[in-house]
């Protein structure tokens, strides 16, 4: 029995004593190559963009703009519809492909391109057409280059309003581009 006592005494004694040593202390020391690569595993923070895309009426871009990340620069923004929208009705499923390109290049070019990814969302339609609508859509980063390489893989939330020229005819969609 006293055995089992100062055994026991023992174990406490050693996990008090490494339990209160600070954390870095018995932490393997990174090296740069590891500490490069752990920093583009997730970014920090998020990444919000304010897009103005006017409506073009050509097909498949509808949807050609800018997205202004403030310090992170200017940049064109294409949409790319996969389906004609819905005829007007109170809400309108979408699904698009979007591209983030150098400002006033073009994006067919892969020198040209930062970041492509695919959004899924829905346009509620105003009760008085053709007040703005809002929108919103979710997606996901799926190529990432240059200075924004550290977004692949992360997720998109777009929301906005669309204006209308006249009714089922838009004019512009502006709203807020975050990535995280």
């Amino acid at each position: 029995m006293k055995r089992l006592i100062l055994m026991f005494l023992v174990i406490v004694t050693v996990l008090i004593f490494f339990g209160c040593q600070e954390e870095s202390a018995l932490a393997p020391e990174l090296g740069q190559s590891d500490q490069v690569a752990n920093s583009f595993a997730k970014p920090t923070a998020n990444l919000i963009g304010t897009a103005n895309t006017p409506f073009t009426f050509t097909p498949p871009t509808f949807w050609n703009g800018t997205i202004d990340f403030g310090v992170d620069g200017i940049y064109s923004l294409t949409f790319i519809s996969h389906e004609p929208p819905r005829p007007f009705s109170q809400a309108s499923p979408y699904y698009e492909d979007f591209i983030i390109y150098e400002l006033g290049t073009d994006w067919t070019i892969p020198e040209n391109v930062y970041l492509k990814g695919w959004n899924a969302g829905v346009v509620t339609y105003a009760n008085n057409p053709p007040d703005p609508c809002k929108f919103l859509a979710n997606g996901k980063i799926t190529e990432a280059y240059g200075p924004f390489v550290e977004w692949q893989g992360c997720n998109v939330h777009i929301r906005g309003l669309v204006y209308w020229i006249a009714v089922g005819v838009p004019e512009r969609a502006e709203g807020t581009f975050r990535i995280n």
